[in-house]
């Protein structure tokens, strides 16, 4: 039975299945790596086709916009996998960095063994595609205005990812959200008085 904290996260991931077997090739595949809090994971321009998971701690994804400004694009906690795309796909620089928001544990995985896998194992290839169907779908509704409103999202951080708001500070917050820190500040009071 699966009951660390890495494995239950796990099972949010993907719409498949989650079996011990596709936890066990995770561990006995990855190296564990930390991070300090601040610490730059994966630079832009950098090439790295690895797969990373997040063990412990939270991790903040960022691109540079057409107008020069850094944009946190999403987070992850335990149990996220991320990965440059441009990198693993294309072998192409990554154009995201990946920052640690709190000192933070991460599995990697070489890319070759974690294709090396795919190709072996049926089972954990079908719980990837479901993982990689799901980022799809998030990308699809958020580019579809799905949590456009910046005082809904911001409200749903805070029940479902409280951890998230706490370990970041507003400037990173008020980037996710699309809005300025004086905007974030009005949502805040206005919650407040409500």
């Amino acid at each position: 039975m699966m009951t660390s904290d890495f494995a239950i996260a796990l099972r949010d991931e993907s719409i498949y299945p989650l079996s011990e077997n596709i936890v066990a090739f995770l561990l006995n595949n990855s190296e564990t790596l930390k991070y300090a809090k601040n610490q730059v994971i994966l630079p832009y321009d950098s090439k790295d086709d690895s797969i990373y998971f997040v063990k412990d701690g939270i991790i903040r994804g960022t691109v540079v916009n057409g107008a020069g400004s850094e944009i946190t694009v999403g987070f992850g906690v335990c149990g996220t996998m991320f990965y440059s795309s441009q990198c693993y796909t294309l072998g192409l620089p990554s154009i995201y960095q990946f920052i640690a928001c709190t000192e933070t544990q991460l599995y990697r995985i070489k890319k070759s063994d974690f294709d090396r896998h795919i190709d072996e194992n049926h089972e954990f290839c079908r719980w990837i595609m479901g993982s990689f169907g799901l980022r799809i779908c998030y990308n699809e509704r958020r580019n579809d205005g799905f949590n456009a409103n910046a005082t809904e999202k911001y409200m749903w951080l805070l029940k479902e990812r409280p951890e998230i708001i706490q370990a970041v500070n507003d400037k990173v917050l008020a980037s996710y959200l699309g809005i300025s820190c004086v905007h974030l500040s009005r949502i805040k009071a206005n919650m407040l008085k409500g």
